[in-house]
C-alpha cells in the first residue's frame, strides 16, 4: 500500500496541474480552519457575578471545612458562603465591639 506522500509525488510526476490544483485548495482549507478558535468578542462562559474579585489568602483547614459545610447546608457556592460568613462576622464584631 503506497503512502499519502508516495501518491502525492506520483500525482506530482505525472500530473502537475492537477498536483497544483490540490495543495492550492489544501492551503486554503487549512487557512479556513486557522480562523476558528482564538479570543471572540463574547465567546466564553459569562461571567456570574460582575462584582466579584479573585483574592488568594491562605485560612486554617477547619475554617474552610466550615465554607464548605455552609455553602452545602444553605445550597449555595462556597464564594456565596465566604460572603456571608464573613459579612456576618464583620456585623457581629462592629455591634460587640462598639
Amino acid at each position: 500500500m503506497k503512502t499519502h506522500k508516495e501518491i502525492m509525488d506520483e500525482l506530482k510526476q505525472s500530473d502537475p496541474d492537477s498536483y497544483k490544483e490540490i495543495i492550492e485548495d489544501s492551503d486554503k482549507e487549512i487557512e479556513e480552519l486557522r480562523k476558528w478558535g482564538g479570543k471572540r468578542i463574547n465567546a466564553g462562559r459569562k461571567k456570574v457575578y460582575t462584582d466579584r474579585v479573585a483574592i488568594n489568602k491562605r485560612v486554617k483547614k477547619d475554617t474552610v471545612l466550615l465554607i464548605k459545610d455552609y455553602s452545602k447546608s444553605h445550597n449555595i457556592s462556597e464564594n456565596e458562603a465566604l460572603d456571608q460568613l464573613i459579612n456576618a462576622g464583620y456585623e457581629y464584631l462592629k455591634h460587640s465591639n462598639g
